[in-house]
């Protein structure tokens, strides 16, 4: 289920994130089956390819399964219901039942989740799971979302690895980079990388940022490969670099409020939920980033792989120096031991 009967409802729940209002004891809404609705948000587009909203999707499908029918998941999308931090905040307040949220945008309140953000940490989907699955590595993070923001993590999705798509030339080298206007969303250690590989980058909201790049006002922007697709960057852009910068992983989490309304079977039907509905969308987003990238060079967008990343590596040296300390040198060390290195 998405927009359709519960249009107006949520548009009235995205008002009172804007507004600060709280509601309270959590109140289920329900649909025509009598099944109670939970509301989720994403700031990407609707369309059935789009890996959030694949992820929220499917989400709502085994939501139905384990509950039997008596949860349905509606789902918000294109920023209805604000920014990423717009729906942290709503989840902290109880306006906001559940969300997709980047990674990113966990690390302006958790910093340890700045961690999964440092330039290159993971050389492969495979090294990003092993670490992100393991609850030694997330049970800190996880738990402080839930101190300090009510919102409750109950699994990673994909985001995808990051790459560069631009209007002025392919990208080979962090050289290829000097100068160019890279629009970033507005998190320091991705503002912090982007400088170290003496780029100009720029901070913008998302929603604004297709019209910029359009009208050249910025040379271009970094994305995963299914986001650049789903929201059409293969029509206004010449280049894409698969840079693979940053990994980007997207996780379902739900306010504490709507949490801890359930019983303890329903959260086990939620928590069931998502972890399989992570397991199912990460293998669609590596099957589909192919075929993604071969539309897009129907498109006309030339593609080009670098297969050297040593020179990007080298400058990030300090980006990893600075947050190593900032994030906090212990969980950093952590990680990297899991990672072998």
């Amino acid at each position: 289920m998405h927009r359709g009967l519960l249009a107006g409802i949520s548009m009235i729940c995205a008002a009172a994130v804007l507004s600060g209002c709280s509601t309270g004891q959590k109140k289920f809404m329900t649909d025509t089956d009598g099944a109670k609705v939970i509301q989720i948000g994403h700031v990407n587009s609707a369309k059935a390819d789009d890996q959030y909203q694949v992820l929220a999707v499917y989400f709502g499908e085994e939501l139905a399964k384990a509950s039997g029918g008596r949860f349905a998941v509606d789902i918000l999308t294109d920023s209805i219901l604000g920014g990423e931090r717009d729906m942290i905040e709503g989840m902290k307040m109880g306006t906001v039942d559940a969300a997709l949220i980047t990674n990113f945008s966990f690390g302006s309140f958790v910093p340890e989740f700045q961690t999964f953000d440092l330039p290159f940490l993971f050389t492969s989907r495979d090294e990003a799971y092993r670490i992100l699955d393991d609850e030694t590595v997330m049970e800190g993070p996880k738990q402080k979302l839930y101190d300090d923001c009510d919102v409750k993590f109950l699994a990673w999705g994909e985001g995808g690895f990051r790459n560069v798509m631009n209007n002025i030339k392919p990208i080979e080298s962090e050289g290829d980079l000097k100068g160019m206007k890279i629009r970033l969303p507005e998190t320091a250690i991705y503002l912090d990388a982007f400088k170290a590989f003496a780029s100009n980058p720029t901070t913008m909201a998302f929603s604004e940022t297709y019209t910029a790049v359009q009208q050249r006002t910025v040379d271009g922007l970094e994305l995963p490969i299914s986001s650049f697709y789903a929201t059409g960057y293969g029509e206004v852009c010449s280049y894409l670099s698969l840079t693979e910068h940053f990994y980007s992983p997207a996780a379902i989490v739900i306010s504490r409020q709507t949490w801890e309304s359930l019983s303890e079977e329903e959260k086990t039907w939620f928590q069931t939920a998502a972890v399989e509905a992570g397991r199912r969308q990460r293998e669609f987003v590596k099957e589909i980033e192919t075929d993604f990238i071969g539309k897009m060079e129907d498109m006309g967008v030339v593609v080009n792989s670098v297969e050297d990343k040593t020179g990007f590596i080298q400058a990030s040296e300090p980006v990893y120096k600075t947050y190593r300390d900032t994030i906090g040198a212990e969980y950093v060390d952590m990680v990297f031991r899991k990672l072998g290195r």
